[in-house]
């Protein structure tokens, strides 16, 4: 997982990829949305 701090903005922008192969069978969408949802609060 990368993260950037976009302070001027106050955005976090994340990326998240598989690290093997072409497909995580969308568990990266999944935990994506988990961390989200904490910092959303």
């Amino acid at each position: 997982v990368e993260f950037y701090f976009d302070d001027s903005s106050k955005i976090i922008h994340f990326k998240s990829a598989s690290r093997i192969g072409s497909s995580d069978l969308g568990t990266n969408r999944k935990r994506m949305e988990k961390i989200k949802n904490l910092y959303s609060r």
